[in-house]
């Protein structure tokens, strides 16, 4: 719109141009100078490069010195002019009084008008153009931020249910696992003081009901502790407080991990942690958990550029030796390489 605009405001006044010249100088052959005009105006119109349109503008300037019916050809080239130059084009307007017309003068300032006119309106159509998309990209952080606030809200009301389910879990353990281990202590006495055989059968009864209740609440205890666990939640819990660290976590394992194996696997990626955080340079780590048909692997690989390997096997948490128990416990291997970023792979077999 705006091209079609600045074509047509163009055409109009090289239109003008062309009739103040015919009526000015009726007997001269026009044509070549209309056309050279026509195609300084068109190269303004297509040339961005501030350095030529300079160019331009000083060699039709020496043009009008050097012919003076370029002078009346002036409004055409002051319409750019003042596009580029706004207000400052006004020095140009002396050109006009070498062979002064007051016709050609109007047009001028009609020219130098419209264009400073169509510029403000470019202008505030960009900025409009600017605004919206600014609104557009707020709009999209905020709604970002509003799918995260959710993420969080969702994930704390989990933390939150889990840590419930440790309690219950702990208060049974502590309070009705004690009380029927108890009572079955005080039914195995009575059994050995009891010395008739209808009560003794009824005490075995008893007793092996509270048996199978206290294997039933052990079950339950060892299953809500077990889910009490979020692994995935308790690794970015783990690194999300590591400053300067680009961490990327790729967790594909199941659901049915014991709690010792949640534990072990929580361990090893902490000893990943503290190694690239204390031993090497890297500023990106990335953590990879999954599950296969067989076995779990872990992958922790930073991308440091130095490694201080005499320190990480003297000082370092858990340490080598740690990871390896870890590893033979599952039946398993661990190897550590150092190769663009220090590497550890575990892989843990399954029972």
């Amino acid at each position: 719109m705006t091209t079609l605009r600045r074509l047509i405001e163009k055409l109009f006044i090289i239109g003008i141009c062309l009739y103040n010249t015919y009526n000015i100088y009726p007997d001269n052959n026009l044509v070549l100078y209309f056309l050279i005009a026509l195609i300084f105006s068109s190269l303004l119109e297509i040339i961005n490069t501030e350095q030529i349109r300079i160019t331009l503008y000083i060699g039709f300037a020496l043009l009008c010195i050097y012919n003076q019916i370029f002078l009346l050809y002036i409004p055409l080239v002051a319409y750019d002019l003042f596009k580029d130059y706004k207000f400052y084009a006004f020095i140009s307007i002396p050109l006009t009084f070498v062979d002064f017309y007051p016709e050609n003068l109007i047009l001028f300032l009609f020219s130098a008008y419209i264009s400073i006119i169509n510029t403000k309106q470019i202008e505030i159509v960009e900025e409009n153009l600017r605004t919206r998309d600014k609104i557009k990209e707020d709009s999209l952080l905020l709604e970002k931020h509003n799918e995260q606030l959710k993420k969080d809200k969702e994930k704390n009301v989990h933390i939150a249910i889990l840590t419930e389910r440790n309690r219950i879990a702990k208060e049974l353990h502590d309070a009705i696992g004690h009380a029927i281990s108890s009572s079955i202590l005080q039914v195995e006495s009575l059994k050995i003081i009891s010395k008739e055989k209808t009560l003794e059968d009824k005490l075995d009864n008893l007793q092996d009901t509270l048996t199978n209740g206290m294997d039933d609440i052990r079950t339950s205890i060892h299953n809500l502790h077990n889910e009490s666990m979020d692994l995935k939640n308790q690794i970015e819990r783990l690194y999300s407080n590591v400053p300067n660290l680009d961490i990327e976590l790729v967790y594909k394992m199941g659901g049915d991990l014991s709690y010792d194996l949640k534990y072990d696997i929580l361990s090893v990626v902490k000893e990943g942690l503290t190694n690239c955080t204390k031993h090497s340079n890297a500023d990106n780590l990335k953590i990879t958990l999954l599950e296969q048909p067989k076995f779990y692997a872990i992958v922790i690989k930073d991308n440091g550029s130095t490694f201080n390997e005499k320190s990480y096997n003297s000082n370092s948490g858990i340490g080598l030796m740690s990871l390896k128990e870890i590893a033979v416990k599952y039946n398993g291997f661990v190897n550590t390489s150092f190769d663009k970023g220090f590497k550890i792979h575990m892989t843990l077999m399954k029972v």
